[in-house]
């Protein structure tokens, strides 16, 4: 496998999120040793009631957590950011924009992990083989998010795709749906190599998942690469993987960049 090429990754979870290992300094440490000139951090974000707790931080934690990544902002050699990852469900949306606007975090992503059902039970597509109603309500609630303005990029969009063999109108008229939005919305999607290192079926990844990106490359999406690191040895494991499936899909990539003021956009990477 050839050497990655892009430097950057902002999809990254430390000991923080409950479900992953290594401090925020071990993980620039890293990054610094790999060659990355970018890294952001997006821990899961947590809710003021603890929702979800089982797989994110305390609430309680929050100020911690920034202030690790904070600290790091001024002694890495390298280009650190603050984000959180963001499960949106409207009756939050409220508390996610104060964070936003609050100063204290450079990007927002959105993932959706959870689906709420209509009796008010939830599913992951992470565990789950979705049913029709649940990925419809995959789509309402990715396409939510991304309507929502809060978010700089969305992470694995194909999730509903993780535990199912069909490619049938459904799935492909959810992905064009997902896609359309984004495009309309000049939000990029991310191809995640976290998906990479999971259970396999024979002839393809877990995540990603081939023909969504071959649509999404289509339809003229901007899109970003990250891995979903959980460990510092995952932070550059899988990034030589992405580059060859975004190229041999041919998604037009492009690079997180900040501005002077701070703020995270968007450079092109090529076609």
């Amino acid at each position: 496998m050839s050497a990655f090429t892009e430097t950057y990754n902002i999809h990254t979870h430390s000991f923080y999120c409950g479900h992953g290992s290594g401090t925020i300094a071990e993980y620039v440490r890293e990054a610094e040793d790999k060659g990355l000139q970018l890294l952001g951090f997006s821990e899961h974000c947590p809710f003021p009631d603890n929702f979800l707790h089982r797989s994110r931080m305390d609430y309680s934690m929050m100020e911690s957590y920034e202030r690790d990544v904070r600290v790091q902002q001024k002694e890495a050699g390298i280009q650190i950011l603050l984000g959180y990852e963001c499960d949106y469900f409207p009756r939050y949306e409220g508390y996610l924009r104060k964070l936003k606007e609050s100063g204290r975090v450079d990007y927002l992503v959105t993932g959706t992990h959870f689906i709420e059902r209509s009796d008010g039970t939830r599913v992951s597509p992470f565990s789950s083989i979705l049913t029709l109603d649940e990925i419809y309500r995959y789509r309402d609630q990715f396409i939510g998010a991304l309507e929502s303005g809060l978010f700089d990029y969305a992470a694995h969009p194909d999730l509903f795709m993780a535990g199912s063999s069909a490619w049938d109108e459904v799935h492909k008229s959810v992905a064009r749906e997902i896609i359309s939005a984004a495009v309309r919305l000049s939000i990029p999607l991310e191809i995640n190599g976290n998906g990479m290192l999971k259970r396999q079926a024979p002839d393809r990844f877990c995540y990603p998942f081939g023909p969504f990106w071959t649509l999404a490359a289509r339809m003229g999406a901007s899109v970003i690469l990250s891995t979903d690191a959980h460990s510092t040895d995952n932070l550059t494991l899988t990034k030589a993987r992405l580059e060859v499936f975004a190229h041999q899909h041919g998604v037009r990539l492009v690079r997180p960049c900040v501005s002077a003021g701070g703020q995270l956009k968007w450079s092109g990477a090529g076609e």
